[in-house]
């Protein structure tokens, strides 16, 4: 059809017009018509014409030519089906085609913005020159790294590239790149070809591409006088990583601080002999001495694993270098030399050590006050000697760095814990180097507070023993620990109670220095808690009385309480038996009335916001007691002695009641003996009976047999009980009486005298019950 009929037929088509019938419909259009359908479609045109200026503006930042006459070919065949424009669409979004091209521009001229390389990769997929052009633009040495590709769109690359290759072949080596880093292995050997003979190639920037993905350092050592910045970094980047030697050279002649950052960015910890040498010199010689970049390539290894001689290097650029840089970075550097458990003793970790004090003491304090802060300080406090104990005493003094520096000094026996590394006394000895004077009272208050803050820290028994350590041997500066120290002060007790076995001795140690509300815990001590015999209480009240009298006017109500746990004690002591304790509460009543008038005359001092009242009522209760208990005693003694009297009396009475039953046992006896003698005689002119007697059924006693009427017949009362129980188990009396030399008057003398003996021992009588009640056999 004829050229101008053009817009019509496209306009009919899109009508709905079969293609083979156009030219008939097409003819018989009135000429209305057909120029009304022309300026339809001429209108749309003029809208893609617009669009394709913004493709030739973009056009020489795009590698493959051509795109405005593919642009044009794409919308003749979709006009009027899709009408181009450059503004927002209904989905929000620009032309598909004009976003993709401005994007591969964009990446191609270095701008790897997020949103431009994605809008790059969505042009991956395209099947013409766009999906060519971004296999080139995407693989780009200064685009690739932030490229995110599935497995798919790696292949779609290698793809493209091969095809590449084959329709341009001015572009068959960035075709070569576009393979390799795709491809993400070892190049084929066409592709190796094609790779070294880009090498040589008339674009810098050509030649450089080949160079990164062949690791050729010759040709990466020419990159690095390229005009453009970033190619010279990324070639000293890529020579790092590789170890060259070349590279460290070129950066001992004649490098500068950012070639040395971009050594240090890849250079391996491990690099080629030689490279600390260069390092460190660059270091000495550059502003900042490089100090992040090298501290961040040093880390890559423990210094305790370097060889000696670089050890040795690290100490002298310490000794020379690190001492002039911010203490920030000394102390980082430290941190990593004195990492290895037993670091302290190295001479090179003492360098960097004495290098970051010189640091922090030219640093300002409140730059010094923030670095006391961190994990590095910690570290440097760990190996702090003698000759860094001074400047610890200064920055302990000092408003801005007390504060931190004290935290972190009580703090470090738990964070050298943390690190698996015994503290070994080096806690104790800085704190008490900072302990010492003068101006000791400048930091008691912020040591204080960073006790309470780190009280229950772990290794904290080396702090107390030292600590007790000096309570011990500076009797002048206890109270000032007591207070410092006060959430240790139950260990400090318990170290004095197995000190000082005395109690007086622990009182008189430690009421002085002590705070004044604490003296009832004192007390508390002396008079209830430790054992003690009731004689010893005088001596010990004694010294509490002398301490209430030095105490009751400035704080009345704390020392009230005091005197009422004493006095208490001494009450109940006496309410339960001691009388000997009655001197001691006679001195005390008479002692109270010029202490209570004291108590009450006395302001309650400020700090005694704990007690709501003052104990001078307990203090009476104890009082009445005392009184009315020695009223009793002098009752008591009242009554003991007109009980004497009667117990005299009564004992003058028993004396002679005793004389005259005394001569009554002596008549009996006399009687029984006479008695005695004449029975003998009857029954010797008697033949003899003899009768089996019987036995008790109970164990036998001493008593049964002990001999109690001498001479009698029935001298034991074995012989009385048994003489009876026969008796009344029916036998013949008279042959019983005849069997023991008995008669009828000898054996009613005995059973007198029998009876006489049992009324004077109650034993007797006892034992004589029993076997009259046992089973006899």
């Amino acid at each position: 059809m004829p050229p101008e009929r053009y817009g019509a037929a496209r306009m009919l088509f899109h009508a709905g017009v079969d293609r083979f019938a156009l030219m008939e419909r097409l003819e018989a259009l009135a000429p209305s018509q057909a120029e009304h359908l022309e300026a339809q479609y001429a209108t749309l045109w003029t809208g893609v014409r617009r669009l394709l200026e913004d493709v030739r503006r973009w056009e020489p930042d795009l590698l493959l030519g051509g795109f405005p006459e593919e642009v044009e070919d794409l919308w003749a065949r979709w006009l009027p089906w899709r009408v181009p424009s450059f503004e927002a669409g209904d989905d929000g979004s620009p032309v598909e085609e004009l976003r993709g091209l401005e994007a591969l521009a964009a990446v191609n001229r270095g701008e790897s913005s997020p949103a431009q390389v994605s809008a790059a990769v969505s042009c991956l997929h395209d099947e013409g020159r766009f999906g060519l052009e971004a296999a080139l633009a995407l693989t780009r040495w200064r685009v690739w790294p932030y490229v995110r590709l599935s497995r798919q769109g790696r292949e779609r690359i290698q793809q493209s590239a091969r095809v590449i290759a084959a329709r341009y072949p001015e572009h068959e080596a960035r075709a070569a790149v576009a393979w390799v880093r795709a491809a993400g292995r070892e190049p084929e050997v066409d592709i190796l070809f094609t790779l070294r003979k880009g090498l040589h190639h008339p674009e810098a920037d050509v030649r450089f591409e080949c160079a990164l993905c062949l690791e050729d350092e010759d040709g990466l050592l020419a990159a690095l006088d390229s005009p453009d910045a970033r190619v010279a970094s990324e070639a000293r980047r890529r020579l790092a990583a590789r170890g060259s030697a070349k590279l460290l050279d070129r950066l001992s002649a004649s490098g500068d601080a950012d070639f040395a950052r971009d050594v240090l960015k890849r250079l391996s910890t491990s690099g080629p002999p030689g490279a600390l040498g260069v390092l460190l010199s660059v270091s000495a010689r550059v502003k900042g001495g490089l100090a992040s970049e090298l501290h961040r390539w040093a880390t890559g290894k423990p210094f305790a694993e370097l060889p000696a001689e670089d050890q040795t290097r690290w100490a002298t650029w310490a000794r020379s270098t690190l001492r002039e840089l911010p203490a920030e970075d000394a102390l980082r550097f430290l941190e990593w030399a004195a990492a290895a458990p037993d670091a302290g003793g190295s001479e090179a970790v003492r360098a960097f050590e004495s290098a970051a004090a010189e640091a922090l003491a030219r640093a300002t304090p409140p730059e010094r006050a923030r670095l006391l802060r961190g994990s590095e300080f910690v570290r440097f406090l760990s190996l702090a000697g003698p000759g860094e104990t001074p400047l610890l005493h200064i920055w302990s003094r000092d408003e801005a760095c007390a504060e931190p520096l004290l935290d972190t000094l009580v703090s470090l026996t738990g964070r050298m814990d943390r690190w698996g590394q015994s503290a070994n006394g080096q806690a104790a000895r800085l704190l008490m180097a900072v302990w010492a004077p003068p101006a000791r009272e400048r930091l008691l208050g912020p040591l204080a507070a960073a006790v309470r803050s780190w009280s229950g820290i772990s290794g904290r028994e080396e702090l107390i023993e030292a600590v007790w350590r000096r309570f011990q041997e500076s009797p002048e500066e206890r109270a000032d620990l007591l207070t410092t120290f006060e959430p240790w002060r139950r260990e400090l007790w318990e170290r004095q109670c197995a000190a000082e076995p005395d109690p007086v001795a622990r009182f008189e140690t430690w009421w002085r220095v002590d705070a004044p509300t604490r003296l009832p815990e004192r007390v508390n001590d002396l008079v209830r808690e430790s054992p003690m015999k009731v004689e010893d209480l005088p001596r010990r009240l004694a010294r509490v009385w002398a301490a209430a009298e030095s105490r009751v006017d400035a704080w009345p109500r704390s020392t009230s309480l005091a005197v009422s746990y004493a006095a208490a004690v001494l009450s109940g002591e006496l309410r339960s038996g001691a009388d000997a304790l009655a001197p001691e509460a006679e001195r005390f009543l008479a002692w109270f009335p010029d202490f209570e008038r004291r108590v009450l005359a006395a302001p309650p001092a400020e700090g005694e916001s704990s007690y709501h009242r003052h104990f001078l009522e307990d203090l009476h209760v104890d009082v009445r007691l005392m009184r009315e208990r020695l009223e009793r005693l002098r009752e008591d003694a009242e009554r003991a002695r007109e009980e004497e009297l009667r117990r005299k009396v009564e004992e003058s009475r028993r004396r002679d009641e005793e004389r005259r039953a005394e001569a009554a046992r002596l008549d009996t006896e006399r009687r029984a003996e006479e008695a005695r003698v004449h029975s003998a005689k009857l029954l010797a002119s008697l033949p003899p009976v003899t009768t089996a007697l019987p036995l008790p059924g109970v164990p036998g006693l001493p008593i049964d047999d002990e001999v109690v009427l001498e001479g009698a017949r029935l001298a034991t009362l074995m012989h009385y009980v048994r003489l009876l129980k026969a008796m009344s188990g029916g036998a013949d009396v008279l042959a019983l009486f005849a069997a023991h030399g008995l008669t009828v008057e000898t054996w009613t003398v005995e059973c007198n005298a029998w009876g006489q003996v049992m009324i004077r021992r109650p034993d007797l009588a006892m034992r004589f019950g029993a076997l009259m009640a046992a089973p006899w056999g």
